[in-house]
């Protein structure tokens, strides 16, 4: 079987992990697999994980688009490359990961004009989205020439439906998935958790009693980075040690200015794109995410696999995953206030917050990586019969 993995992005993240994985399990089964994407500095390094792990890469490079006019150029080249990426590839299956919503329609219509078998998975999709009947009509026509639309959560499914006139049953939901067995592979050894700790620590410049809030996750304004900074001061008072850690790609420039703003740079630190991940989680004392809008968020199930405490944001499908005071704590988006008074919560019961991760740990078996690229590949091999 020949997959064709097609998506957009410009950075490395939760939606470009999702297709590595994919891709990656589809070879290990047999599979020749290619991905089209752009190649960008942010993007090099999700190239060379593609090919290491024996999938074949092809550049869709297409310019940035400000204009409405240029947006129609954009989706015009992007469906003429990706018809004549089909005619070269000639794959069985085509999987289109859309980061956003009202991308890639040119693919998705050049896939349909040569009813290729296609699952369209939407890794995000913002309430309220409008698309003109012009553009639903099209939609519409794809969906009939044998692909298959693929949300998320269940909270995504609905917001599918309502936005492009769906009924729910044509529309599957599959949960995303990470591999489970992590903390026995990496934390079981309470020795060797001490030293990664000891260690992250000591990469970071940052004393050993120190104790870490980490965030993990793009620097864009929906991640909600903004909404610690007015009340990291007040955490700052009562438990000088704690240490904000970012971990994830974008632009800061306006991070830091608030920063400087509130006098608090040296007590938050900044690391860009991140392979590991899961090192910084293994270190850190609690995961912070406080995010406005999510699909299915992997660094919040990666946080519950190692046990780590997590304090978040109920934003769109997170509260399928995490049941507030059972697997963590949780408040609405944008809520600077009820952060505080979780987070404070947290730091002052340690012992409670361990039982959460706990409870939390035990939860996360739920979504194993094994089970979604079982349920995606199935989705794809149906279409195959239709």
């Amino acid at each position: 079987m020949r997959l064709l993995i097609l998506f957009p992005s410009r950075l490395r993240g939760g939606a470009e992990e999702y297709s590595l994985t994919i891709a990656s399990a589809a070879v290990r089964q047999g599979w020749d697999v290619h991905a089209a994407f752009p190649k960008t500095e942010k993007t090099v390094s999700l190239i060379t994980d593609f090919s290491k792990s024996g999938v074949q890469y092809h550049e869709a490079t297409v310019d940035d688009v400000e204009t409405q006019k240029q947006k129609i150029t954009w989706q015009f080249l992007w469906f003429l490359k990706t018809l004549i990426l089909l005619l070269k590839v000639k794959p069985n299956f085509v999987l289109i990961n859309l980061p956003l919503a009202d991308l890639c329609l040119g693919s998705i219509l050049a896939c349909a004009l040569l009813k290729k078998p296609t699952a369209v998975r939407f890794a995000l999709i913002f309430p309220n989205q409008a698309f003109t009947n012009k553009r639903l009509k099209l939609y519409a026509w794809a969906r009939a020439r044998n692909q298959q639309w693929i949300a998320i959560t269940e909270c995504d499914r609905q917001i599918i439906c309502q936005s492009f006139n769906v009924p729910e049953t044509e529309i599957v939901q599959i949960y995303n998935g990470a591999r489970t067995n992590l903390l026995s592979s990496h934390r079981n050894a309470l020795e060797k958790t001490v030293e990664i700790r000891r260690q992250v620590r000591q990469e970071l410049g940052l004393a050993e009693t120190s104790q870490i809030l980490l965030t993990v996750a793009d620097l864009n304004p929906r991640k909600g980075h903004g909404d610690l900074i007015p009340i990291a001061p007040y955490l700052i008072k009562e438990f000088p040690n704690i240490r904000f850690v970012w971990a994830g790609g974008g632009q800061s420039k306006n991070l830091i200015s608030r920063l400087q703003e509130y006098g608090i740079e040296d007590k938050v630190l900044l690391l860009g794109y991140r392979s590991d991940v899961p090192r910084l989680l293994q270190a850190a004392d609690l995961f912070i995410f406080p995010t406005h809008s999510e699909g299915f968020p992997w660094a919040l199930l990666e946080a519950m696999i190692y046990n780590l405490p997590i304090v978040s944001s109920n934003a769109s499908g997170i509260p399928e995953i995490v049941k507030n005071n059972v697997h963590g704590l949780l408040c609405h988006p944008g809520d600077s206030y009820g952060f505080l008074e979780n987070i404070l919560w947290a730091l002052r019961h340690p012992e409670q917050m361990q039982l959460m991760a706990q409870n939390a740990r035990s939860r996360a078996q739920e979504f194993s990586e094994e089970k979604m690229v079982k349920k995606t590949l199935a989705a794809l091999s149906r279409l195959s019969h239709t």
